[in-house]
């Protein structure tokens, strides 16, 4: 186990939140933390070479923070375990089965392992897209059944801190800033490659993936400090869908404006598939609320967003007029990113990867085989292949308890701060699994899908309860006789009167 410098500054932050910081301070080290996707903390060569990426190890601080002796978190640690159960189920039975599924199917199906050495030579390109290996037991089983701990963790932590207005406005006025400082950091890496600022970016970059670093047709692909665009573009929708609603909702405009749009134009000139699929899947779902609820779309907000429109319109027919070659160079960079895609090698394994979920299903007969057992490109398929009906079942209902379908501060905003907060979380939480759903080599969810339902579920709880930063819950009375009512028991239509609360 090895420390690098990332992790002995965080070591050094941990330790004095831990003996003189509060909770939400700590929190928002984790948010921070997670800014850095292509990093690593500590790395653990003896575990096939795997790392502890910077949020993790920042959890360890959190969560020390939250056991320990005299803090008087037990009750809190309490609700946040009850509101994220069914997360906690999916999570339980998927670490146990990464144990058991490998050994229990072991030689009975083959699969393309999440870390594999690859091969000198194929005897052709379709043998490279669809290699396989016999199930086994490997250590990316004991990886991501870490994994899968830290992000129920995670959850859980969000669901603590959250349920405090100043923890809420921690989490809003955290994740403007690392969505500032994610977009900003994503055009550093573009302007300054080939430079110092690339060095300093390539510090950052140790973690034990692939780091990646493409081109395509002179376009630089934007990372920043993640390993690759589809990383940096997955957090960053992630968080510009969350900021976006917030703005929308009138949650801190002055910090989440500015944030998501600079997320929005860091997107748009990402070159990254994750990016075009999902900001296109938001605007379908955002124009489809828009049209089927009233109120969702405020009016000023509406011309906001038209104004934006048609300033981005007008850039656009500027760039045409002035530089045409670059725009249809622009725009088959788009195609290929897009529609493209399926047609492409790298489409035609994600979907096998995609498909080994599917068939691991069926092959283990509903139980799964175990997360870590085989990489994959799809959130869903993965889920059901790793973890089965139970696994499926479990992040269903968790996903469905945190969105809320039914309750109208899902879709239009609330003069109460902290339901319109927690609909942004759902928003953005929806948007995270369809984006998963389309390329997440894994069956974790996450740690900003952990991060958003655990705050979801704080924020909008399933059973009303007094929160002390919210004031009492009021109810209307009971009902009692009057003293009418008592001594003219025979009137045909009897009094009533409201008794005092």
């Amino acid at each position: 186990m090895l420390l690098t410098f990332i992790g002995a500054i965080q070591v050094l932050v941990g330790l004095a939140l831990f003996l003189g910081g509060s909770i939400e301070a700590m929190f928002a080290f984790l948010l921070v933390s997670a800014l850095l996707g292509g990093s690593a903390a500590i790395q653990l060569p003896l575990l096939g070479g795997s790392s502890v990426p910077p949020v993790q190890f920042a959890l360890v601080f959190l969560a020390l923070r939250l056991i320990a002796p005299g803090a008087g978190e037990a009750a809190a640690v309490g609700r946040a375990a009850r509101a994220n159960l069914w997360l906690a189920i999916f999570i339980f039975y998927g670490a146990a089965l990464a144990y058991i599924g490998p050994r229990l199917f072991a030689g009975h199906i083959d699969v393309t392992p999440m870390r594999g050495k690859v091969e000198a030579r194929y005897v052709s390109m379709r043998a490279y897209i669809y290699a396989t290996r016999p199930l086994t037991f490997t250590t990316q089983n004991v990886t991501t059944s870490v994994y899968l701990v830290g992000t129920l963790l995670v959850a859980m932590a969000a669901h603590v801190v959250c349920a405090r207005e100043h923890g809420r406005r921690i989490l809003v006025r955290t994740m403007a800033l690392v969505g500032m400082a994610h977009a900003l950091v994503g055009f550093a890496s573009v302007i300054g490659k080939g430079t110092a600022v690339d060095t300093v970016l390539a510090l950052f970059r140790n973690g034990s993936y692939a780091q990646l670093d493409h081109s395509y047709r002179g376009f630089v692909r934007m990372a920043g400090l993640w390993p690759e665009a589809s990383g940096f573009a997955w957090f960053g929708l992630n968080w510009f869908v969350f900021l976006f609603e917030c703005w929308l909702r009138r949650v801190d405009g002055r910090w989440t404006g500015p944030a998501a749009f600079a997320l929005a134009a860091a997107l748009l000139c990402s070159t990254a598939t994750t990016a075009y699929v999902g900001l296109a899947l938001y605007m379908a779902l955002f124009i489809g609320r828009s049209v089927l609820f009233p109120g969702a779309l405020p009016a000023d907000r509406a011309i906001i967003l038209l104004g934006a429109a048609l300033a981005l319109t007008v850039l656009l027919c500027a760039l045409m007029i002035a530089h045409p070659a670059w725009v249809e160079q622009a725009g088959a960079l788009v195609r290929h990113m897009t529609v493209d895609k399926g047609q492409s090698v790298s489409g035609e394994q994600r979907s096998f990867w995609a498909w080994q979920g599917w068939n691991a299903f069926v092959r283990s007969y509903g139980l799964g085989i175990g997360p870590g057992s085989f990489r994959s490109s799809s959130l869903s398929t993965a889920i059901l292949g790793c973890t089965g009906v139970v696994g499926a079942a479990a992040m269903t209902v968790h996903m469905i308890r945190a969105f809320k379908p039914s309750r109208m501060s899902t879709y239009a905003p609330s003069p109460d701060a902290a339901l319109s907060t927690g609909a942004a979380c759902a928003w953005a939480a929806l948007v995270d699994v369809i984006v998963s759903s389309l390329s997440s080599p894994t069956c974790d969810p996450g740690t900003d899908f952990a991060i958003l339902t655990g705050a979801a579920l704080a924020l909008r709880p399933i059973v009303p309860h007094v929160a002390p930063w919210r004031g009492p819950v009021r109810r209307l009375p009971p009902l009692q006789l009057s003293p009418t009512m008592v001594l003219h028991s025979t009137l045909p239509e009897p009094a009533f009167s409201l008794a005092a609360e």
